[in-house]
């Protein structure tokens, strides 16, 4: 008997791959499975692992696509090679370094300046938690790491309520800071070809 084809469950994954579509589809994963676990659908210990290496996935898919459109903004070649690891904190320091590259590049306004280091900050206390938890995105994949030894300790515990609100304080900045720097890039383009064109 052939298996028949149902539509329903037929998956395009190969139309989705920009780091904007990754990074939506792990946040709808994120918190899908937190709601399952707040509903009482599902069990806080069985769904901690996958929960957070989605959260930690979410956190690094921020980052790159953060860099990739801070990389475009700033006609700056994006390096994959530099880019291409799991390590967070390195993704933090990128992050901050192409954004200074913006505040230079389009005179940003010291409003905008002081809203990123507040997000910024709230980012980073993501990062270190996530970094300290899994610092090579592995602990919450496998339950040894490549010597054998167990990748948590018997007794880590973790409270979820108060990650998911970290972690929702962090995907702001890396889900919002080019929409923002969009806003002020496009008018400084413009004022740019207005000047053009008046000299000219």
């Amino acid at each position: 008997m052939k298996h028949r084809l149902n539509i329903n469950f037929v998956a395009h994954v190969g139309q989705r791959q920009s780091f904007a579509s990754y990074l939506n589809s792990y946040e709808q994963a994120v918190k899908r499975l937190f709601d399952d676990i707040v509903s009482g659908k599902e069990s806080v210990d069985l769904i901690a692992p996958p929960l957070l290496f989605l959260m930690r996935h979410s956190l690094e898919l921020g980052y790159k696509f953060t860099l990739w459109e801070l990389h475009q903004i700033n006609e700056d070649a994006y390096n994959l090679k530099a880019y291409g690891n799991h390590k967070l904190p390195d993704l933090h320091a990128a992050l901050r370094v192409q954004h200074a590259k913006a505040i230079a590049k389009y005179d940003l306004p010291d409003s905008h300046i002081e809203n990123f280091n507040d997000y910024c900050m709230k980012t980073e206390a993501a990062m270190k938690i996530f970094d300290q938890l899994d610092f090579d995105s592995f602990s919450f994949r496998y339950p040894l790491d490549k010597k054998g030894s167990p990748n948590l300790p018997h007794d880590e515990k973790v409270d979820l309520a108060a990650l998911k609100q970290t972690f929702d304080d962090a995907m702001i900045l890396l889900r919002h800071t080019t929409d923002v720097l969009g806003e002020y890039v496009d008018i400084r383009r413009w004022m740019d070809a207005e000047a053009r064109s008046n000299y000219f």
